[in-house]
């Protein structure tokens, strides 16, 4: 219960503040005795800071100290390894992208993907920049065992049961959190993008592995065998290829149709003028759109966000995926209003990292800061 409040209180200050404390009270639904409990907790753990005193608008009543998040004293590392190469960032605890770069693959060996990895991790953790690093945070796609710390299955890369965890906190002393993708993704959306307040909601990943997550009163879906949102076989059907609508699979449909694109961005670019490359976006969100409409009559959320690198580029895109859920869908009447872009487009690699480690400081912050404190080296 206390890890409860305090989570409640840390989570109001990234939504409202800089905020008085009376204002937390009155959002969390808890006495001001306890917010005052609390605060003092999270004060001492670094994760807040106290302003200099001010005074309402008014002029009426005490001054007071507004509570803020500590974003300048504390980030995380963020790590997605993709499939052609591994995005290493800097994140504030508020969600704020500082930096990064990314590590082309040199195989798809996971020692030589995890090494690079842990080299990269590394020069961030050794240049310092006044910043204190919490935690690193790992995202991935396919079958991810967040528990364990472990790669159940990656098709794209043909990782097998691979312990990403357990050799990325060896190879950098750091503490280290993992999860797929989407899951990353939905729990980003809750803390920091359009998600925030919502109980109930679906995401789908779009890229060179396709993966959905799905989140019920408020909390992220993981099932007991951390295969909940592996839809690569229902996107691909009997008889199709499991990546038939992967990136790489439409820039495959590319080539065949003679369309000078080498990727994704290329294909992009060529869809603005070139008939053939848009209607290769415009079929695909057609097939997926499928899939959508029926996780919508499934589990019926509040909110579809998509990560299609093509749907906030062109609108046909948008108008495809609408249009096959309004036509597929028996419980949504008004998908134009249900479905939506990630809030991170742009920054959706770097972001997913960073929310594997932020999920679990908002949810239980004086654990997770006791938890990543103990990992680290003496």
């Amino acid at each position: 219960m206390t890890d409860n409040s305090a989570a409640a209180v840390l989570r109001a200050v990234l939504e409202l503040g800089p905020v008085p404390r009376s204002v937390v009270a009155r959002h969390v639904g808890v006495s001001p005795a306890t917010v005052t409990w609390q605060s003092r907790s999270l004060l001492e753990a670094g994760l807040l800071v106290e302003l200099p005193e001010a005074v309402s608008l008014s002029g009426i009543g005490r001054p007071y100290s507004p509570l803020a998040l500590n974003s300048a004293g504390n980030v995380v590392i963020a790590v997605h390894i993709a499939a052609a190469q591994t995005t290493v960032a800097v994140v504030d605890i508020a969600g704020k992208v500082l930096s990064g770069n990314q590590i082309p693959h040199r195989s798809f060996e996971p020692d030589d993907i995890l090494a690079d990895a842990g080299d990269a991790i590394a020069a961030v953790r050794d240049a310092g920049d006044g910043h204190r690093v919490l935690a690193v945070g790992v995202a991935i796609g396919g079958r991810v065992d967040r528990s364990a710390g472990v790669v159940r299955e990656h098709s794209f890369l043909r990782w097998h049961d691979v312990p990403v965890r357990a050799r990325l906190a060896a190879a950098t002393g750091l503490p280290v959190e993992l999860d797929s993708h989407a899951r990353a993704l939905m729990h980003a959306e809750q803390l920091f993008g359009r998600l925030r307040g919502t109980s109930s909601a679906v995401m789908l990943f779009v890229g060179n592995v396709i993966d959905a997550a799905f989140a019920v009163h408020g909390r992220v879906h993981y099932g007991p065998r951390s295969s909940a949102g592996s839809i690569s076989r229902l996107a691909g059907g009997a008889e199709a290829s499991r990546d038939d609508y992967s990136d790489h699979a439409l820039l495959r449909r590319a080539a065949a149709a003679a369309i000078p694109a080498r990727t994704i961005p290329e294909l992009l670019a060529a869809a603005g003028t070139d008939p053939a490359a848009h209607e290769l976006f415009v079929q695909r969100a057609a097939a997926l759109g499928r899939i959508v409409a029926m996780l919508v009559d499934i589990l019926d959320p509040e909110a579809v966000v998509i990560v299609d690198r093509s749907l906030p580029e062109l609108p046909a895109v948008r108008e495809s995926y609408v249009e096959t859920v309004r036509g597929h869908s028996v419980t949504s009447s008004d998908p134009d209003e249900l479905i939506a872009a990630s809030t991170f487009m742009g920054q959706v690699l770097e972001t997913a990292g960073a929310a594997v480690a932020l999920d679990g400081l908002f949810r239980a912050p004086l654990d997770a800061m006791e938890r990543w404190t103990a990992d680290l080296p003496v």
